[in-house]
């Protein structure tokens, strides 16, 4: 189905209006919105200890004018037990407030630091890193922190069963007591990255741990963190308070004695009712309400940040005639008016990538993350260059309701390919059949081809040989065995920690989701074993290099970051970070 009947004209009109509209609003509140900060490259895959003079400093002693706060968010969290599962912003509420896990990644650099948990780790051999606890830490019933206590949880969230997010990165681990204060993770595979995914380790209590059931633990969290719970009203609020004995990691902003000590969290499904409950100071900050809500703030209540996620478009660079043609490829990339979509859309609230992979994690660089020009006199040549069929007609597959002014954004995709002579079908499908197209690529053809073969091997085992052979077999037939698509939404998802795990996803041959695949002898297939295994500059040098390659190759169409818009008393101190989270000790109020 193409749900635009005239691809190249209404969609820029529409644009052109609303830059306008927007440009007034976005020149009134310029001083106040913040971008994602700039960042430097994480050092922690090394052997040497971290100390804790790497945290970001600030003020040892901060003073707010205001003891209390009330926070509005979209949902509660499903628990508030430290060992629950997070993720999206209700997760502040618990793990980034309540706990403190292993390690932290810094709200300013993006730098993995410690926390009032640890003072530093250093890797030891090649499957062990080894922590040293911070002393004098307590847990919220007085319970003691050290490496015997830190036992019990990390054996519940190194279970598979779990589900805990460091899984995707470095595997199952267990742990082992060195001495008091000194904790051993033991990688069941090689984990050089293990620091920058040890902030999904957060702990309980082991005592309380020990005489609660999972019901019970739902309803509460004990662990160590700035605040403590107070109350939970089901479904209203949340109340939690300063805890008092709180152990400071140094003076990293984020790990800072509380200032504000009464935090109240309400919980309200409507964007506009949220931002209205900042705007008559009902609440003193409210978590994403929109861009829509620009225009009914006032210029210093509105603050944006990132969401650690992005939007793109993968390009099936294997089998189809055109798209499997590199300058094809360069020449959509630079078809893409990336800052006019977003100014237009997005008020200006969003920064353009030029990949899946953010400045300052593991393997990105400046060049390597650069947005594409937009050029099309550029795109124009190089589809010439590359003797481009201007009958085809490429196909874009997308849910359509995973971030906002999807619909515009895709619009605004297919009008800017159609001003170079690309005609895109935009469909809009269900769920399940947006699944089976994104998973229909590489290792389903590995997958067919094994299975025609009589073989009753895994993809994931499929030899150089064999993989070379799916390829082929699938180019001859035109696609798998199920239907390809040609360009098909990203699931918005950046890589904030290291490439490692994106370059499995999207060259791996053996992967369903990727869209390219080199099973030649010394091609891509082949180093992204030694870089996957690989520790410190080593680890960032062949990164780097596959980063390198997904840029120039432009297997993906503009990417940018999901902006998230924030109404904000004009007298809280307080920078978005560059992924939703929040630490309320890194806020005071001015008088």
């Amino acid at each position: 189905m193409n749900i635009f009947m005239r691809p190249n004209l209404s969609w820029r009109r529409s644009i052109a209006g609303m830059i306008i509209f927007l440009a007034m609003a976005l020149v009134a509140c310029s001083g106040d919105a913040t971008s994602t900060p700039a960042t430097t490259t994480a050092t922690t895959t090394g052997s040497t200890p971290v100390p804790q003079s790497q945290a970001a400093s600030a003020p040892s002693s901060v003073v707010s004018a205001r003891d209390n706060i009330v926070l509005v968010i979209g949902h509660q969290p499903p628990v508030l037990d430290a060992l629950g599962p997070g993720g999206g912003i209700a997760q502040s509420v618990h793990h980034d407030n309540m706990s403190d896990p292993l390690t932290w990644q810094s709200g300013d650099d993006q730098r993995i630091v410690p926390t009032s948990a640890t003072t530093g780790w250093e890797l030891v051999g090649t499957s062990k890193w080894r922590f040293f606890l911070r002393e004098g830490v307590k847990f919220h019933n007085g319970e003691p922190w050290n490496a015997q206590a830190a036992l019990p949880s990390l054996a519940i969230l190194a279970s598979a069963e779990n589900d805990n997010p460091s899984f995707g990165y470095t595997g199952g681990y267990t742990a082992e007591a060195v001495d008091e204060f000194t904790l051993d993770i033991n990688c069941t595979t090689p984990c050089p990255i293990f620091p920058n995914t040890a902030f999904f380790a957060n702990f309980t209590a082991p005592n309380f741990l020990a005489s609660t059931t999972e019901e019970e633990r739902a309803k509460q969290n004990v662990s160590f963190g700035p605040y403590k719970l107070v109350e939970w009203d089901f479904g209203v609020s949340i109340t939690q308070e300063a805890y008092e004995d709180y152990v400071p990691a140094g003076d990293h902003f984020e790990f800072q004695k509380p200032a504000i000590r009464d935090v109240r969290w309400l919980f309200r499904a409507e964007p506009q009712v949220m931002a209205a409950m900042v705007k008559t100071g009902e609440a003193d900050i409210a978590w994403d309400v929109g861009v829509d809500a620009i225009d009914t703030l006032d210029a210093d209540q509105i603050k944006s940040g990132g969401s650690a996620e992005t939007f793109t478009l993968d390009v099936l660079s294997m089998m189809h005639p055109e798209t499997s043609k590199l300058k094809v490829r360069q020449a959509m990339a630079h078809a893409i008016n990336c800052q006019e979509m977003i100014d237009a859309l997005y008020g200006g609230h969003s920064v353009c990538r030029g990949n899946i992979i953010w400045p300052g994690v593991i393997g990105a660089t400046e060049s390597n993350t650069a947005p594409y020009s937009f050029d099309p006199g550029l795109s124009r040549q190089l589809l010439e260059e590359a003797d481009y069929d201007n009958d085809t007609v490429l196909r874009l597959f997308s849910r359509g309701t995973r971030i906002p002014k999807q619909v515009e954004v895709l619009e605004a995709f297919q009008g800017y390919l159609a001003d170079v002579g690309v005609k895109v079908d935009v469909n809009i499908v269900e769920v399940q059949t947006f699944l089976d197209r994104r998973n229909c690529r590489a290792g389903q053809a590995v997958a067919d081809f094994l299975t025609d073969s009589g073989s009753t091997a895994d993809s994931a085992d499929a030899t150089l040989e064999e993989m070379q052979g799916a390829l082929a077999a699938a180019n001859e037939r035109g696609s798998t065995s199920c239907a390809t698509a040609e360009l098909i939404e990203n699931e918005p998802s950046n890589e904030t920690l290291d490439f490692g795990r994106q370059i499995t996803y999207y060259l791996n041959c053996s992967k369903a989701q990727s869209p390219f695949c080199d099973p030649s002898p010394g091609g891509i297939q082949e180093q992204l074993a030694p870089a996957l295994s690989a520790s410190g500059d080593e680890r960032k040098r062949l990164l780097e290099g596959l980063a390198d390659f997904t840029h120039e190759q432009a297997l993906w169409l503009s990417p940018f970051d999901l902006p998230v818009i924030y109404a904000v008393d004009s007298k809280l101190n307080w920078e978005p970070r560059f992924d939703r989270r929040i630490r309320i000790n890194s806020m005071n109020f001015s008088p």
